[in-house]
């Protein structure tokens, strides 16, 4: 007969310390981000070859660099190779592949990205949606094949150089163990025209991955300088 009680006395007194415990918490980081980015045609001879379609085609090279919470502790290096053809002044499509190496890997790794991206300007604000299918060549079972949707506005600010633009990214991982929301970033930045060629892009990007069991939030400092070899 006492043997009840007891039992249902330490369940309670066990409930009791399961709640009185701290959620879990997703651990926060802080990174920054630097790169320098090159804009312009493809090399004269192609045009024989593509004939109209040449002026259509625009290669964009950037060289990055990715830190941890201390600038200079890197935790990746890559060299991204874009080319982007003109559809429409609306629509453009890209295929872009990337050569990075990390700190905690030997190697050089490889992702390649297809991206469709629409951009329509109303007045003063400009918008701009971009769909991108995205392959990591790693092993089955991570993150290989991954599809992003990003939503950007941007606003022309009269008689100021710091247009604000505001951004959100979402992650859909397609493999093995199905589909997978699983992150989000937010984004808020300006981009400064030093002259016609040469521009400065300063962004605050919030990372948030989720659908997983310790997840990570990232506060990311992104500067970019590009330089547009067409307007030199």
């Amino acid at each position: 007969m006492l043997l009840r009680p007891l039992v249902l006395g330490c369940l309670v007194l066990c409930c009791a310390a399961v709640h009185a415990q701290d959620p879990l918490r997703p651990a926060v980081r802080q990174e920054y981000w630097a790169s320098a980015a090159v804009q312009g045609r493809l090399p004269g001879f192609f045009k024989g070859i593509l004939g109209d379609s040449y002026k259509r085609i625009r290669m964009r090279n950037e060289l990055g660099y990715r830190s941890a919470d201390v600038f200079f502790a890197g935790r990746q290096t890559y060299l991204d190779v874009n080319l982007r053809y003109k559809v429409s002044d609306l629509l453009s499509v890209a295929y872009e592949h990337r050569f990075a190496t990390r700190a905690n890997a030997d190697g050089i790794r490889h992702r390649s990205i297809v991206q469709a991206q629409l951009t329509k300007d109303f007045d003063r604000w400009r918008t701009d949606y971009r769909f991108i299918y995205q392959h990591s060549y790693i092993e089955w079972g991570d993150q290989r094949e991954v599809f992003r949707n990003r939503f950007q506005v941007g606003y022309n600010l009269k008689n100021w150089k710091f247009d604000p633009q505001v951004g959100v990214e979402f992650f859909t991982w397609v493999g093995n163990k199905g589909v997978s929301y699983f992150g989000t970033r937010w984004s808020f930045g300006t981009e400064y025209e030093l002259s016609k060629a040469h521009s400065l892009s300063l962004d605050l990007i919030h990372d948030r991955e989720r659908d997983i069991a310790w997840p990570t939030h990232r506060w990311i400092w992104s500067f970019t300088y590009a330089l547009n070899l067409r307007d030199l």
